[in-house]
C-alpha cells in the first residue's frame, strides 16, 4: 500500500480536488468539515496541512501512524550514494537571489554614498553572498 493509500484509508469524507490532491476531515481536532490538505509528491511522499492549525506530528498520530509513513520505502542498493535533496524549489531560489542582490545592491549603494556600515552590516552582506554563492554551485550541480 502506498502512502497516500495508506493515509487516505483512515480519514473521513475524503474528496479528490485534483489528480494528486485531496482534502478530508482532520482527525486531530474536532474537524465538522474538510480543513485538511493531502498532496502527493511526484516521489509519493504525503504532504499535509490542516488550515485550522493542527501539526503534522498531531495528525498523523492521531491516525496512528508515524511520519515515516508518509514517505515511500526507498530501494537503494547498500553503499548507493546518499541523493542530495532539494532545499529549494527553483522559485525559492529566484526570489532568495533576488533579495540577497537587493541587499548588497543596498549595501554597496550606501557605501558608495558615505553611509556608515555597522559590522552587523557587513556581517549581513557577506552571509547575502554567501547564499548567491551557494545558489550558483546548487545551479551548477556542485561544480566550480
Amino acid at each position: 500500500m502506498t502512502p497516500i493509500d495508506l493515509i487516505l484509508s483512515r480519514l473521513t469524507k475524503v474528496r479528490q480536488r485534483q489528480p494528486g490532491q485531496w482534502s478530508a476531515c482532520c482527525p486531530a481536532h474536532a474537524d465538522k468539515g474538510p480543513s485538511l490538505s493531502l498532496r502527493e509528491t511526484t516521489e509519493g511522499a504525503v504532504l499535509l496541512h490542516c488550515f485550522a492549525g493542527c501539526s503534522v506530528t498531531e495528525i498523523v498520530g492521531a491516525i496512528g501512524l508515524e511520519l515515516h509513513e508518509l514517505f515511500p520505502p526507498r530501494n537503494t542498493p547498500p553503499g548507493a550514494p546518499k541523493r542530495t535533496p532539494k532545499l529549494l524549489t527553483a522559485g525559492q531560489a529566484l526570489d532568495l537571489l533576488a533579495d540577497e542582490s537587493m541587499l548588497i545592491a543596498i549595501t554597496a549603494a550606501n557605501i558608495v554614498n558615505g553611509v556608515s556600515i555597522t559590522t552587523a552590516d557587513k556581517d549581513r552582506a557577506l552571509k547575502a553572498a554567501g547564499h548567491i554563492n551557494f545558489l550558483r554551485r546548487a545551479c551548477m550541480g556542485g561544480e566550480q
